[in-house]
């Protein structure tokens, strides 16, 4: 079995189509859409009016349905319309047909329409060779197996193109792959069939998620295109083509680009619709065609003028549309939009232009480091391994030495992974950079365990809180009381008092953007999103009068400011005021630290029972007073939203594992932790209640194996999670400082501490990795090693200065005085320099042991 083959079988056995659930789903509303307009039984009578695209609406019609509204069903996109057989031409008279094999349209309709019927009863019987006699299909391969899979789901693949399918077949050493005889259905049949005999579960595969699984992993999609387009003259459409996710142009004379059969019977039409200069004519017909070749995850770059970049926008389905409906700019390409590109770069040539090609230099002036988050995000291969493992086990621990990126990886796995079951669409933008992933943390978070909230008083001379509910969305503008607004954080919840004439609470909100200066406005913000009204709310009275609301920062203000905190006792008793003023707010008000499906926590020595499972803690009663309560810990109340929602996965991450005594901790559950053991119940000692950890709970737990080694571990516990190590990564550190060589270091040094002080007590790579880059000045390296690295290393070799000189060698260390030399410590360079003697290439292929 050859490398490559080897990999799709193992990523095959750890495929979960439930990451493509939201794609698979739409496939299958779409050919439910196809089978009720185009039931098998009908295609004996259709008619060519019913089948073709290119006449006055063709939106109904079999080809147009086919090619357009149906894409997540296989794509036969690209091309030109002489692949769907016959279609009426654009312009020029009369219908697209094999004139050389018909001598009229309706001839050639009869024999298409009486194939395709033969067709589809050979698939019903599966007898595949007689396809090859399907003379009239010949040249329209995509539309044949497109048809096929649509009315056989379970005998044809949803992959048409045949280059696609032989890069597949390549992949599983099939030879068919170099057979260039072959047909897209034979093709298709050979993959199906290698597939099924791969796969763990057989046929237990639909051919949509093996689908779905190839293009995840495998797709022999090439690079994207990238294309530059002015919305609109001075970008002057902008704000309206953002808010709706699109980019659209003029040249509405021309009609629908889907209409034409090939580019030159399209540039025929130009020719005759527009009078510019020849040279003009060619090089706009030329741009807008491009329009028709857009793939998805092809780029589009908004521009205004030269020098003015407002968005990158990625193409998503359904591509390239024209909208006869809108008024002006009715070509339209959908997109998503990332603003944070947005920036004033050098004046570029050719930028005038409506449409334009992004070079290579561009692309990269785009893409530098100080735009913005990069349009594509590598996904690490660790994810899939570590998503398999967890499906499979439902916790799992990554180990390994300080410095391997364990708690890292595991945020970012996290953001993704739970996206991608949520069927997000790119579930990898949840770390394009620090910024996106704390943003996707605080959103799976739901509604936060800080119980943070606010009362915002709105004064209806100035705004209403009907105008969020109007709008759905109000900029809430810097105010009275400013030192709440730094601390007001997204997901923050928020009380909404009218001050007249009402004076009680009005509405329920949530913080949608923390403080900060939003683009295109000169002052910071914050931005309020809201969740529902109140009615009949609590009066200014009735929070006065309350013996706890009445020590409020609102009510010792007077209510006289805008932005007043609440404790979370305040909190609680507010949204106990409103939920019996307004039965349909509690939903919104179920306790104020409403468990999302992201949880974190970290242990450490003190770290019980109590804490994770549940315990008595002391609490202030309503004089003030401290009493013993009993008080759910976090493992239970995850467990308990979990039951809840047991259509979504919850994920509760636990860093720093081993810091705390893990038996301890889970006490009795750790039985429940099991696969086969989810769901049973247990009696809990203290509450006395029935407890059951539900099937869509997962743990993910990070472990220093610096502090504690993974053969110290409970081998009961051991039992119940997978562990997977993170080991340092030199080939990560492609730098040099001076005459050092980062990764022969790393390597170096690492071959020196195994030797001295064991394997599981390495240094990690992302040490020298501040910012997530390899460091690059010889200072930085320095306090890194100084103060990061050597302390490690004291500890790993306990002050014997005799080993430390083994690991960092004589020119740093000075056995005799029981110390490090000094005067190399203290210099940068020759720290450096001391160092790539140690450490070279070609020191480590001299160096014996010592």
């Amino acid at each position: 079995m050859s490398e490559t083959r080897d990999r799709v079988v193992r990523a095959l056995a750890a495929y979960d189509p439930e990451l493509d659930r939201a794609h698979l789903d739409l496939g299958e509303e779409e050919r439910a859409d196809l089978l009720a307009r185009f039931p098998r039984e009908a295609w004996p009578a259709m008619t060519l009016a019913e089948y073709a695209i290119g006449q006055d609406d063709s939106t109904g019609t079999y080809c147009y349905r086919l090619e357009f509204a149906a894409a997540h069903l296989g794509s036969i996109r690209g091309g030109n319309a002489s692949k769907l057989l016959i279609y009426k031409r654009k312009s020029g008279d009369g219908w697209h047909f094999d004139e050389a094999a018909f001598d009229s349209v309706d001839a050639a309709w009869e024999r298409v329409r009486q194939d395709f019927v033969s067709a589809l009863d050979s698939a019903a019987e599966n007898s595949w060779p007689r396809l090859a006699d399907l003379d009239a299909l010949r040249t329209g391969p995509a539309l044949l197996v497109k048809t096929l899979h649509t009315y056989f789901p379970d005998r044809v693949l949803p992959i048409a193109s045949s280059a696609h399918l032989r890069h597949f077949l390549g992949l599983l050493d099939r030879e068919e792959a170099s057979n260039q005889s072959l047909s897209a259905i034979e093709l298709n049949l050979a993959l199906l069939e290698e597939l099924r005999r791969i796969s763990p579960g057989g046929s237990t595969f639909r051919t949509n998620e093996f689908e779905r699984f190839l293009y995840r992993f495998f797709s022999p999609v090439s690079a994207p295109t990238w294309l530059k387009i002015s919305p609109g003259r001075q970008g002057m459409h902008w704000d309206a083509f953002l808010a709706a996710n699109i980019m659209a142009v003029g040249w509405e004379a021309i009609g629908d680009l889907r209409d034409f059969g090939s580019k030159a019977e399209f540039r025929a039409a130009y020719d005759e619709a527009y009078a510019d200069p020849a040279h003009v004519r060619a090089r706009k017909a030329n741009a807008l065609w491009r329009l028709t070749e857009l793939r998805a995850g092809d780029r589009i770059v908004a521009n205004r003028g030269k020098s003015k970049i407002l968005a990158v926008g990625t193409v998503v389905e359904p591509l390239y549309e024209y909208q006869p409906q809108r008024e002006f700019y009715r070509h339209v390409v959908h997109v998503e939009w990332d603003t944070g590109y947005a920036r004033d770069i050098p004046p570029q040539n050719g930028w005038l232009n409506t449409i334009d090609k992004v070079t290579a230099a561009q692309r990269a002036l785009i893409e530098a480091s100080d735009v913005g988050p990069k349009p594509t995000v590598e996904v690490d291969p660790l994810y899939t391994w570590l998503a398999s493992a967890l499906e499979a086990k439902g916790q799992v621990v990554l180990y390994g030495p300080p410095g391997t990126g364990k708690t890292f990886h595991a945020r970012r796995f996290a953001a993704w992974w739970l996206r991608e079951r949520a069927g997000h669409a790119k579930p990898e933008a949840a770390f394009a950079d620090s910024e996106a992933l704390v943003a996707a943390e605080r959103q799976l978070a739901g509604s936060g365990l800080a119980e943070t909230a606010w009362l915002i008083v709105a004064n209806p001379k100035q705004w209403s809180w009907s105008d969020l509910f109007k709008d759905g969305k109000i900029d809430f503008g810097y105010r009275r009381l400013k030192r709440n607004y730094p601390k007001v954080q997204v997901g923050d919840l928020v009380f909404g008092y009218e001050s007249s004439p009402t004076k009680r609470l009005v509405a329920l909100a949530r913080v949608s953007r923390a403080f900060g200066v939003a683009e295109g406005k000169d002052a910071p913000t914050i931005d309020l999103e809201p969740l529902h009204p109140i009615e009949n709310g609590p009066t200014y009275d009735d929070i006065v009068s309350d013996e706890l609301l009445t020590r409020s920062e609102a009510v010792f203000n007077g209510f006289q400011g805008t932005l007043f905190a609440l404790s979370g006792a305040e909190t609680q008793r507010l949204s106990t005021l409103v939920g019996q003023a307004d039965a349909s707010t509690i939903e919104y008000l179920e306790e104020g630290d409403q468990i999302g499906q992201l949880t974190f926590t970290t242990f450490h020595p003190s770290y019980g029972y109590e804490d994770f499972v549940e315990g008595f803690r002391p609490v202030p009663d309503a004089s003030g007073e401290l009493a013993l309560q009993l008080e759910d810990g976090v493992f239970k109340r995850v467990c308990l939203a979990a039951l809840a929602d047991p259509g979504r996965p919850y994920l509760l991450v636990i860093d720093e594992i081993n810091r705390a005594n893990v038996a301890k901790v889970l006490g009795e559950l750790i039985t429940l932790l099991e696969v086969d053991k989810r769901g049973l119940q247990v009696t809990l000692p203290q509450s006395k209640e029935r407890f059951v950890v539900p099937p869509n709970v997962y743990l993910l737990g990070t472990m220093n194996t610096a502090d504690r080694s993974i053969t110290l571990m409970d081998v009961a516990l051991r039992r119940r999670f997978a562990f997977i190590e993170l080991m340092p990564r030199p080939d990560q550190l492609e730098q040099a400082v001076g005459t050092l060589k980062l990764e022969d270091f790393l390597a170096g040094l690492n071959r020196e501490v195994a030797r001295v002080a064991g394997r599981e007590k390495q240094i990690g790579h992302a040490y020298l990795m501040p910012g997530g880059q390899p460091v690059e000045e010889a200072a930085d390296f320095a306090r890194i090693f100084r103060l990061e690295i050597l302390p490690l290393l004291q500890e790993y070799c306990y002050e014997e200065y005799g080993q430390l000189q083994q690991v960092l060698g004589p020119e740093l260390v000075d056995v005799d005085a029981q110390g490090f030399k000094e005067d190399v410590l203290e210099d940068p360079d020759a720290l450096v320099q001391a160092l790539a003697g140690r450490f070279s290439a070609s020191a480590a292929e001299s160096d014996e042991p010592s």
